[in-house]
């Protein structure tokens, strides 16, 4: 248990959090922004996150604005960052939390000014400038727990939380909807999905052992449903072709973000990748199996109840970064991880939550708790 720093009343305030990373990084503070929601009576809420991945939080209760930044776009120039933080300072912040410092978040905090100032310092500057300027990385905890000790520094005592979450609307539903029916699946029909690819060809598992594993689960009365963005419908395809048996579905370059984070949480069951519908599955309360190479399974594993991670070994904790592991080779390759391995974890996430085994490749059971 860390000790507070500092005791800050979070009550009856506007509290900006920055924090401009990616898709499974978003999901990832939604205990942080539980826990802050709950402590910060009657305060306004402002997330400014980069905007190619503000529906993974668009709909989440604890936030009460979301402010895009188009960092890699329109908004790229440290001008347009300047004049960002300008705009938030019309707001008069009272509490700013950097989550991540860059020298873009510095320059967008200078020109907020907000009356206090914590987290993580972007340059050596804002050390001088920051009321509580702390080492989020500590390499000694997982990625969650990283941001809810932000707010334990803060002198928030009340840190329980329910997990990582995602949140849907109507439309996205309607969408997972009319894909799935254009696609031949029936309403009750048990879904298995799976996740190919990653942000690095190295975090990948191979996409024929993703295809032999949805044959044996195809076997038990699943739908296998593959998910990916445009550019991985290579990798969906060599799965698919892997499979004696027929039904596959391709999603790959076919859902928004928000139908992709609803399609998700109709599977029984998902496998993927250390990426980012490893933690959407997880958040929608899906159990999820996860195969990590050269990332550290040790920080940022799936945290539901029926969920697991596999590791190609033995990573152990300390500063570490996925792409310095991959330049280096320090790392056991993914391959590694058998396809028996990954079904054994499959088989005990399916009887750990309950699912009934239908005993063939026409069966409708649902989860249990769905």
């Amino acid at each position: 248990m860390k000790s507070p720093e500092k005791s800050i009343d979070l009550t009856h305030k506007t509290i900006v959090v920055m924090y401009m990373l990616y898709f499974g990084d978003m999901i990832s503070i939604t205990p942080f922004l539980e826990i802050l929601r709950r402590a910060a009576d009657h305060s306004k809420i402002i997330l400014v996150i980069d905007s190619r991945f503000q529906d993974a939080l668009r709909y989440n209760p604890d936030i009460d604005e979301i402010v895009p930044f188009d960092r890699h776009g329109s908004q790229k120039s440290l001008g347009a960052t300047w004049k960002a933080g300008r705009k938030l300072a019309e707001q008069n912040p009272d509490i700013l939390i950097t989550l991540h410092g860059t020298a873009r978040t510095s320059v967008m905090a200078w020109a907020m000014h907000p009356r206090f100032w914590a987290g993580e310092a972007g340059t050596e500057i804002d050390r001088f400038l920051m009321d509580l300027p702390m080492t989020i990385e500590t390499y000694d905890c997982h990625a969650v727990d990283k941001y809810i000790h932000v707010l334990q520094r803060m002198g928030v005592q009340d840190l329980k939380h329910s997990g990582m979450k995602t949140y849907t609307c109507p439309g996205w539903e309607k969408e997972a909807d009319e894909f799935f029916t254009a696609s031949g699946i029936q309403p009750g029909e048990r879904l298995a999905g799976f996740s190919a690819g990653s942000s690095t060809p190295e975090k990948n598992w191979p996409a024929e052992k993703f295809g032999q594993t949805a044959d044996f689960f195809a076997g038990r009365g699943y739908r296998p449903v593959f998910f990916g963005i445009e550019s991985e419908k290579g990798l969906v395809s060599r799965a698919v072709s892997a499979m004696s048996r027929k039904g596959a579905v391709s999603a790959a370059g076919k859902l928004s973000m928000g139908g992709f984070i609803a399609a998700a949480g109709r599977c029984s069951l998902f496998f993927t990748n250390d990426s980012g519908p490893m933690y959407v599955a997880d958040s929608r309360g899906v159990p999820t199996i996860a195969m990590f190479g050269p990332s550290n399974a040790k920080f940022h594993h799936p945290l539901g109840p029926f969920s697991t991670a596999l590791s190609s070994w033995d990573m152990p904790e300390g500063p570490e970064h996925v792409n310095q592991n991959i330049k280096t080779g320090r790392y056991v390759p993914i391959e590694n991880i058998s396809v028996d391995d990954v079904i054994g974890a499959g088989l005990a996430a399916e009887k750990k939550a309950g699912i009934i085994h239908s005993g063939g490749a026409s069966g409708t059971k649902s989860r249990s708790e769905k």
